[in-house]
């Protein structure tokens, strides 16, 4: 009996220190199922914030001089559960200065939180920015930062306030007293204009185009004068030979009573003849240039119709 209960006794502490180990083993598994469910989800843990919306409104310096640029920032932090930034606004006022170029806004979102930020240039040049003694104090009024809950409760307003601004100014009475009446002082700024500056000189500029443009006239002339040559060349008529205008001649000297015209235009015809082989017909020429009385159309006629002939079939390269 004994031994069989030390041996009882031995298998409970072993099924024990098992189930203890299998107890940590499906703990661990549990939590990192749960840690890779988060990991994979992307969901995060992220407190929510108390209040709906806060703000805080900051310069850029605390000092400046006179005309000296200033950025005026106002960032607020939403909670989109409780508030639409869209319907975020801003009243502001900064008098004496005035706001120069456009206000910018920007919009950050992590999780169900907003970040804008709206800032916005200031600069002051008139006389209330002069300070009246060394230095003076500027407070400019309690920025207003209104918004819409989703609960549909109204309009809200936060006023945030704006840290002090210390003006001073850019001479002192001691650099007035000691300063030249006819000189300039250093502080003293120009109204001129800066010296014009060209990224190419304009007379290499107009050089280059005069010199450009008389390189497209001059190519746009060859081109005329090829076009005009070519078409030349299409349209150009043959001159006429001798012969024809020997012919010619006889033909418009056949209705004048110029009797010495009309008998050179036939020797001039018959000469032609002559030269282009055709005796018979030169010869027929000849004595019409010497017959008594003068040559008549009716005489002379039969014979420049022979010669138009003769022409015509050496023209279309029926004669010798």
């Amino acid at each position: 009996m004994g031994g069989r209960a030390n041996h009882l006794a031995g298998s409970l502490v072993v099924s024990t220190r098992r189930n203890g180990i299998v107890v940590v083993v499906a703990a661990l598994a549990v939590a990192a199922a749960l840690a890779l469910a988060l990991l994979l989800t992307g969901r995060s843990t992220q407190a929510v914030p108390q209040r709906s919306l806060t703000a805080e409104a900051s310069l850029s310096r605390s000092g400046a001089l006179f005309a000296d640029p200033l950025r005026a920032s106002i960032e607020v932090l939403v909670d989109r559960k409780r508030i639409d930034p869209a319907r975020v606004g801003f009243s502001i006022g900064f008098e004496p200065f005035s706001r120069i170029g456009i206000p910018r806004l920007s919009r950050h979102d992590t999780e169900r939180l907003t970040r804008l930020v709206f800032s916005t240039d200031l600069v002051c040049s008139t006389e209330p920015c002069l300070p009246k003694a060394g230095r003076t104090r500027i407070q400019f009024t309690p920025a207003e930062v209104f918004y819409f809950p989703r609960d549909g409760s109204g309009r809200r307003t936060l006023r945030l306030p704006w840290q002090a601004l210390t003006l001073a100014g850019r001479t002192s009475n001691a650099d007035l007293a000691g300063a030249d009446p006819f000189r300039q002082p250093v502080w003293h700024a120009s109204t001129d204009p800066l010296a014009v500056s060209y990224r190419f000189s304009p007379f290499a500029l107009k050089t280059g185009l005069f010199v450009f443009s008389g390189l497209l006239f001059a190519g746009a002339a060859f081109a005329l004068w090829r076009v005009l040559r070519a078409l030349q060349a299409r349209l150009k008529l043959p001159l006429p030979s001798a012969l024809e205008r020997a012919v010619r001649l006889v033909e418009r000297t056949e209705g004048r009573e110029d009797s010495a015209a009309k008998r050179k235009a036939l020797e001039l015809l018959s000469r032609e003849l002559t030269r282009s082989g055709e005796s018979q017909l030169a010869l027929a020429a000849r004595e019409l240039a010497w017959a008594e009385p003068t040559p008549i159309p009716a005489a002379t006629q039969p014979l420049t119709l022979d010669v138009r002939r003769l022409i015509e079939q050496r023209s279309n390269g029926h004669g010798a």
